[in-house]
C-alpha cells in the first residue's frame, strides 16, 4: 500500500489468499465466506472474485486460506469472527481535511462497541462534517469508515 492509500483492516496474510480472492479488495465483513466453491457462487469476471448469484455479494470459498470461518457476514450481517478493537475515544472533529476518516471511523467504531447506534452516528458525523468539509472530503471518510468497521 502506498502511503496515499486509505489504510484498511484486513486481519488476514494476503499473500496466502487466492488471486481472486474478494479478501484482496474488500475489508473483513464485506464479504461472505462458503465452505467451498458450489452451485450458488460464480465467478464474476467484471468484478475479479466470485459472487453469490442471489445476492451478489462477494465470497470467499477458502476458509481455511483467509482463517476465519464460513459465514454470511455481509449478506446476512453475521458478526465478523475477530472484531478489531474500539480504539481512542474519537474526541472533537478535526480541522483538517485529512483527518476527517481516522475521526470518522473511530467515531463509528466507538457507536458500534457501545451504543449500538451505527446509523444515527454516522448520520450525526456527516451532517456535521459536511458543514465544514467539501463533499468528496466526506464521502472519502464515511468509505474509509464503512470500510475500518466491516
Amino acid at each position: 500500500m502506498t502511503s496515499g492509500d486509505t489504510d484498511i483492516d484486513r486481519p488476514w496474510d494476503e499473500d496466502a489468499l487466492c488471486a481472486v480472492c474478494p479478501g484482496q479488495v474488500h475489508d473483513r465483513g464485506r464479504f461472505d465466506i462458503a465452505d467451498g466453491p458450489g452451485p450458488g457462487s460464480r465467478y464474476d469476471t467484471s468484478r475479479g472474485y466470485r459472487r453469490d448469484l442471489a445476492t451478489g455479494v462477494p465470497v470467499c470459498v477458502h476458509p481455511e486460506k483467509i482463517g476465519h470461518p464460513p459465514g454470511r457476514y455481509a449478506s446476512a450481517g453475521e458478526r465478523w469472527p475477530v472484531e478489531a478493537p474500539a480504539g481512542p475515544a474519537p474526541g472533537p472533529m478535526p480541522a483538517a481535511a485529512g483527518e476527517l476518516a481516522a475521526w470518522m471511523t473511530a467515531v463509528v467504531r466507538h457507536a458500534s462497541a457501545g451504543t449500538g447506534q451505527v446509523d444515527q452516528v454516522l448520520a450525526d458525523a456527516e451532517r456535521a462534517a459536511a458543514n465544514r468539509f467539501p463533499a468528496e472530503v466526506v464521502v472519502e471518510a464515511l468509505r474509509a469508515a464503512l470500510a475500518a468497521v466491516g
